[in-house]
């Protein structure tokens, strides 16, 4: 496995434009979301809801016939900022995304071969739209209006959904990532233990530590997996422990991303979404909630 550092690069400069829902960088975005899904061999759906406006989750699906999934989150739409005509949220929602469509891209071969055979396990991509908050900032209040809608109308059930990996905020210079819930907190240390792998193997950029075997048990924000979580389905939050300096700024712009940073976490994150379908089987139990 390698990382397509290019292919990251051309689905980033896709995603950097602000693309709040009802603007036309939105639609814009939401299509290439769509059309990439399709290229990676995704079958797809495009869940469109109304609250107010129209918001667009979109959701690729690996092994439909499956009877469990691991899915794979985070948002693609950017905050609306009044009087920030530049605003592009990059860390905001822009890198994750990329970086999910780049792991799948990594394992493209793998996911479109023997992995369609398997019934025990599939995939889920799922892209959720509604994330901000079209109010003013308040803390760290998001509306999740995508996820929530997702959960609520269970789109997909929720009781086969495994475990939900929710990425968000990623990018930025000297973050580091801890563990937020006891009962993938082993999981968590996987990624630790890939990490230190593959940096003794060389195959790292030089960057500082990204994920430690810390419990960050009390102190998370509200997040994509939330609506996941009040219903009992495990989840990994894959957030810094601090927020970027530049969140909800102009300057959260491609200028102020942290490469070497986001060509690890992209090379970790592919390491450990093969292992985790690879090794997985029928008789994995569901993680204790």
């Amino acid at each position: 496995m390698v990382s397509n550092e290019t292919y990251f690069n051309a689905t980033l400069e896709k995603l950097l434009r602000q693309r709040f829902p009802g603007s036309i960088g939105h639609s814009r975005v939401s299509n290439f979301l769509t059309d990439t899904l399709k290229e990676l061999g995704f079958t797809t759906i495009h869940d469109e809801h109304l609250d107010g406006m129209k918001f667009i989750n979109m959701l690729g699906i690996m092994n439909t016939q499956a009877t469990n999934y691991l899915m794979l989150c985070c948002h693609y739409d950017s905050k609306y900022i009044a009087d920030h005509e530049i605003y592009v949220g990059a860390t905001d929602g822009a890198v994750s995304c990329a970086m999910l469509l780049t792991v799948i891209k990594n394992l493209n071969s793998y996911l479109l071969g023997e992995f369609k055979k398997r019934t025990d396990i599939g995939l889920l991509l799922v892209l959720f739209d509604g994330h901000e908050s079209f109010e003013e900032v308040i803390d760290d209040f998001n509306s999740l209006n995508g996820s929530r809608h997702f959960a609520e109308t269970e789109l997909i059930p929720l009781q086969s959904i495994e475990l939900v990996i929710a990425f968000n905020l990623i990018g930025a210079p000297n973050q580091i990532y801890m563990s937020h819930y006891e009962n993938t907190f082993e999981l968590h240390s996987r990624l630790a233990d890939i990490e230190q792998h593959l940096r003794e193997a060389g195959r790292l950029s030089n960057s500082h530590q990204l994920f430690h075997k810390l419990k960050d048990h009390d102190s998370d924000i509200e997040d994509d997996h939330y609506p996941f979580l009040m219903e009992g389905v495990p989840v990994m939050h894959i957030v810094p422990h601090t927020f970027p300096e530049v969140w909800h700024t102009d300057s959260d712009n491609l200028r102020n991303l942290h490469f070497p940073t986001i060509r690890n976490m992209n090379l970790i994150i592919t390491h450990f979404v093969y292992e985790y379908l690879h090794n997985h089987s029928d008789e994995i139990s569901r993680l204790p909630v």
